[in-house]
């Protein structure tokens, strides 16, 4: 739907700070994890190294003193004692091997198991290695410390008892040169210690990484929650607005039939702001609302009904109600929607008004045609027999009275005529200020003579077109209505007000006013509640004003005077 795109709000991808600053911590704190890491993976290696090198040269020395022992108290030359020695210290769980060869690769002592990869000859040992050396081999689980094995040193004062014994020893088991003394130990400890913090680290690892992902996935969210926020934001203003924009009244019931909220134009037609009806009844609000609107389970066409105004004020409404259901397709409550038709009443009245008026115009004119002609014999009659010779005071009475009579009938014949075939008028622009000079002339007696203050006003630049003869003769007759209707010391204004569409021509006066009735019925034909009136006066006025494409608006209260204004085009092609 068009709707849709209209409020669907613009996809555009926006960090927020707290996301940002999520993100950039988990970023930050795996890259800290991960040097981190490193370095306690190097100085843990290094670190072992070093203890295994100390505890490597430690060992070593212990069996070149244990050496030295054996050789000082040995009694038999029948068994290497390096080898009782060396197994002695295999008992050592922690220890992997012994292993001492000369330079030629004899194998003098050899105890334990020794890996492949670590059974190394005289030549992969470098020649005058007096520090000891360390090899790793992580696959077979062994830290390697070697050095020169020289468990006695050739005193510089003579041959001692443990340098004889000593060469005893050789003579026995003949090694040839240097002699090297390898040490093994397990490393599995260090593995699983190793293990325990590759473990933690990539524990850590993980939940910085869930972290991570949990920081995109909050910014996802955050992101399709400020679209949908946008949207629904988008949906609120798009909805107020084409609720304000609507014309008529809306109410919003829940299945109560109580007053959820209404918008401005309700308020205005009830009189009462939303503040005051929500949560009451509707039938408290609005008495006049047709129940069947609200018991169907369809749409109900529109309705006729009264909306009491707060003022008291009744306004004509059609009544139209339609079903609320949520996204299940369940219903909520109902809608109603009130039509304020005061305006379609007026132009209903008006063209009704107007009907009845261009039918009794047609028999008017057809009776005045008849009329006219017998009236004019009828008079010259009567002037006949007035003048003649002879007649009688009496019959010159009477036929003076004949002439009178058929003069009034005339002149009702007149308006007769004029009513039921107006003549063609002459569109023109009006000088405002001639215009009302010359009404002013023309009443000025009647006002003095009812001692009435008159005053005209008129906005600056009136712009004014139609038929000069036939606007005057209407606001004549408005001004002699309420010279009439006005009692003496009382005040009538004729105005000339303009705006950007229309001229208004108001003839106002603090008479006596008018009740419903009579303004109802004022344009009527034969209509008047004076003496001596024909009841045509307002209705060829009423016909000369729609010539004009114009109507009327009448204000009146009984005892508060009466305003009439003659609201008319402003520009001439209006009247084309």
């Amino acid at each position: 739907m068009r709707d849709n795109l209209l409020l669907e709000a613009e996809k555009t991808f926006k960090i927020s700070k707290p996301a940002f600053f999520l993100l950039f911590t988990a970023l930050l704190l795996s890259g800290i994890l991960a040097v981190a890491t490193v370095n306690n993976i190097d100085r843990g290696l290094q670190l072992m190294k070093l203890s295994f090198l100390r505890q490597g040269t430690t060992m070593i020395q212990s069996f070149e003193a244990g050496a030295r022992t054996s050789m000082l108290f040995q009694r038999s030359m029948g068994h290497n004692p390096l080898v009782d020695l060396a197994i002695e210290i295999l008992k050592d769980k922690g220890v992997a091997y012994i292993r001492i060869i000369d330079e030629k690769d004899t194998i003098l002592v050899s105890e334990g198991t020794i890996p492949q990869a670590l059974a190394k000859t005289s030549a992969d040992i470098k020649s005058g290695i007096v520090e000891p050396v360390s090899t790793i081999s992580w696959s077979d689980g062994i830290f390697e410390v070697t050095k020169q094995f020289i468990p006695v040193q050739t005193s510089p004062t003579g041959m001692t008892m443990m340098e004889k014994r000593w060469e005893q020893w050789h003579q026995a088991y003949k090694p040839e040169g240097r002699m090297f003394i390898s040490v093994g130990f397990f490393t599995s400890e260090f593995e699983a210690a190793r293990k325990g913090d590759m473990y933690h680290t990539l524990f850590m690892l993980t939940m910085l990484i869930l972290l991570f992902f949990a920081g995109l996935y909050f910014l996802y969210l955050y992101q399709k929650m400020r679209v949908t926020h946008a949207t629904l934001l988008n949906t609120r203003l798009y909805a107020d607005n084409v609720l304000k924009s609507i014309p008529d009244g809306l109410i919003t019931l829940d299945p109560d039939n109580k007053i959820v909220s209404c918008n401005e134009n309700a308020e205005k037609l009830l009189g009462k702001p939303m503040e005051d009806i929500a949560g009451q009844p509707v039938f408290n609000i609005f008495p006049a609302c047709p129940p069947e609107l609200l018991k169907g389970q369809t749409n109900s066409l529109e309705q006729n009904a009264e909306c009491a105004h707060a003022s008291g004020e009744i306004v004509p409404v059609k009544v139209g109600s339609a079903r609320l259901l949520n996204h299940l397709d369940q219903s909520i409550g109902h809608i109603l929607v009130l039509r304020d038709i005061r305006e379609i009443r007026k132009i209903e009245i008006q063209l009704e008004r107007s009907r009845r008026l261009a039918a009794l115009g047609g028999m008017a004119a057809g009776i005045a045609h008849e009329v006219r002609n017998p009236l004019g014999t009828l008079r010259g009659f009567a002037q006949f027999f007035g003048s003649e010779e002879g007649a009688s005071d009496a019959c010159k009475k009477y036929a003076h009275f004949m002439i009178s009579e058929v003069d009034r009938l005339n002149q009702l014949v007149s308006a007769l005529m004029q009513f039921g075939a107006p003549r063609e008028l002459i569109f023109e622009k009006v000088d405002v200020d001639v215009l009302s000079e010359k009404i002013t002339t023309l009443l000025e007696k009647d006002f003095s003579e009812k001692e009435i203050s008159y005053s005209c006003r008129k906005d600056q630049g009136v712009i004014l077109y139609g038929d000069a003869d036939q606007l005057i003769q209407v606001i004549i007759n408005l001004l002699k209505n309420g010279i009439r209707a006005t009692p003496a010391g009382g005040e009538i204004t004729l105005e000339f007000l303009q705006s950007e569409a229309c001229c208004r021509i108001c003839v106002s006066d603090s008479g006596k006013g008018m009740s419903e009735k009579t303004q109802s019925r004022m344009f009527d034909p034969f209509y008047t509640d004076s003496k001596d009136g024909t009841g045509l006066g307002l209705a060829v006025c009423h016909q000369i004003v729609e010539q004009h494409h114009g109507h009327f608006e009448v204000t009146s209260r009984i005892g508060g005077g009466t305003s009439v204004a003659i609201i008319l085009p402003r520009e001439k092609n209006c009247y084309a």
